[in-house]
Parts: C-alpha cells; structure tokens; sequence
C-alpha cells in the first residue's frame, strides 16, 4: 500500500520465502525490478549462529580496519579492529588510531567538529583477507541467476583493486551509521545480508533518478527548497532484521541505516538482465582498469595477458 507523506509517496517492500529461479526472474527482474526481502534467505549460513561482535573480536582483532565517515570521501580512521568493535556501544566517545586522507593515504586533521554521523566500517575486504569466513556463507543467490563466478579471480581482483567496486563485503557499525543515497557501481545487482542487528532501508526505482538530485538528497530530513522534486519520488520502506536478505535490483537506489549495531554481509553481482550495462560500465572504465593491469602484473599472468598499455591519451 502506497501511502502520501509531506516528503514523498511511500510504499513498503514486500516480504516473501524463497521461490524458485523463473518466478523470482518473474516477479522482481522483469522491467526495473521489484525489491523484496527473502525472510528464510540465511537458513543455511553458519554466519547467522556463528558471527557476533565478540567473534570478530577474538579472531581479527589485532588487524588494522578503516572505517569512514560514509559516504567516506573525506574522513577516515585508522583503527584495531579490537578497539573500533569496543567502541560501537558509544561511537562517539574518543578511540585510539589516527585520521588519514582518502587521496594521499597520508595522516591528516581529525574532524573540526564532532561527525553528525558515526564511523561505520564498509571497505573491509573480509572475504578477500579470510577466505576461511566464505565457508559460513553462499554469497551467490538461490533465488536467481549469478554470473558474476565466470569471471577470472584476476579480473575480479583488479576490478576491485582499480574501482570502488566490491563484490562482497562484511559492513559493521554502530546504531546511527548511515550509508547515504546511492546506487550501485557497475549496474549491478546486490543483496543485503542481516546478521546482526536491525537497518531501516529506503530505495528508491530508477525511474526516480530526476528527482533524487544524484543522491544528494537526505531521504529522512530532506531539504525541500532545496530539492524540491524529491516530492514526486515514491520510497520503498522496510526494516531488515536478522536472518532475513534485502535484494535490490540494478540501478535502483537506497539509502540505509542502523537501527542498532549491525553486522551485514553485502553481494553485487549480475546476470542476463544487467550482463549488457555491466559490460558497458566496464568499458567505460576501461583506462582505470588496464592502468590497474600495469600495477598487478601477477594478475596479468593469470589473464594471459602479455601486452603493454602506453595508455590513452590521445596525440595533439
């Protein structure tokens, strides 16, 4: 049921068990796709009675993690993995480690004033640095197609080295971080996977891009003078709780944050119905990425690649 707000239409994203492959392609992927969330989506990951904040303590906390001020373009802190855990009951209160530049990797000036939001840590590359934590996992879907494994594990490495793109990922933060508005790199399809913890999600459909302002609006307090079209969106509201799987279709915006300190396990991936965007996003990209060839000349090996790029400028 959709109903009027005095910011925009809202409706609320259904939830349902898991269905076969051809009714889910049906249902969710025809046209610009429908959301859902799959309430018996993690019966079969250990993940769900095997990961706390206490695990993740014992096992990695010695490791240094980033965790940012999202969207992460400006503030980041350096931090034990130990330390940023302890401090998710009171993320405001001080914590040891050290602020850095995004650009220069370099250590910089911590905020002047305290964050409105607090640091939520979405870059940590878990599965990449412990594949032993893919075992508690499926991080390809059941219910629809994943095309994402028939790529080479070099192209995907240097996909992810070269771009902000993630395939997959462990997110943890406290209550009140805030992945703001945005839509996903490279068209693709993903999931959010509830481990831990409750997050209010809104998305938003493609066809709603006009009026979102290139994700600069704040879905929650938006600035009306400012954004005046975010009146004619409509948002897809839900509460995701533990156990259960958010999918989001290509392309379409969301906006999330938790209720309550959270451990969620994020996948993006495509198939027949994106293959043809992700390509040409990849195209797009093309000089990053084989710039980022030169740089990884060991996944160059496994590519069979045994050219040299002089790069793409273009003479006078």
């Amino acid at each position: 049921m959709t109903q009027s707000t005095e910011y925009c239409s809202k409706t609320s994203i259904e939830r349902t068990e898991l269905v076969p492959p051809e009714i889910f392609q049906k249902r969710h992927l025809s046209g610009r796709g429908k959301p859902v969330i799959l309430t018996g989506g993690l019966k079969t990951w250990n993940a769900l009675s095997k990961w706390n904040f206490k695990y993740f303590k014992s096992h990695f906390g010695s490791e240094c993690v980033v965790p940012a001020i999202w969207p992460g373009d400006k503030y980041l802190k350096v931090i034990r993995f130990g330390d940023y855990i302890d401090s998710l009951d009171d993320p405001l209160r001080p914590t040891p480690g050290f602020w850095i530049d995004l650009e220069t990797k370099l250590p910089r000036d911590a905020p002047p004033e305290p964050p409105e939001t607090p640091l939520y840590l979405t870059g940590w590359k878990a599965f990449n640095l412990h594949p032993e934590l893919l075992e508690d996992v499926e991080l390809s879907p059941k219910f629809t197609e994943d095309w994402l494994p028939l790529l080479p594990a070099a192209l995907r490495k240097v996909l992810e080295e070269t771009t902000k793109y993630l395939s997959g990922g462990v997110l943890i933060g406290p209550a009140g971080s805030v992945a703001t508005l945005h839509a996903d790199i490279l068209h693709t399809h993903a999931y959010l996977a509830q481990i831990v913890g409750r997050k209010k999600c809104i998305l938003f459909p493609p066809d709603d891009s006009d009026f979102l302002y290139g994700g600069g609006v704040d879905p929650e307090r938006p600035d009306l003078e400012k954004f005046p079209l975010f009146r004619r969106a409509t948002a897809h509201e839900c509460i995701l709780h533990p156990g259960e799987m958010l999918f989001i279709p290509s392309d379409w915006w969301h906006y999330v944050t938790a209720i309550e300190k959270s451990i969620t396990v994020s996948y993006n991936f495509f198939n027949r119905v994106n293959f043809g965007a992700y390509i040409r996003a990849i195209l797009q990209d093309l000089p990053t990425i084989v710039t980022g060839l030169e740089k990884h000349p060991n996944a160059k090996a496994l590519l069979g690649i045994n050219w040299t790029s002089k790069g793409f400028d273009i003479p006078a």
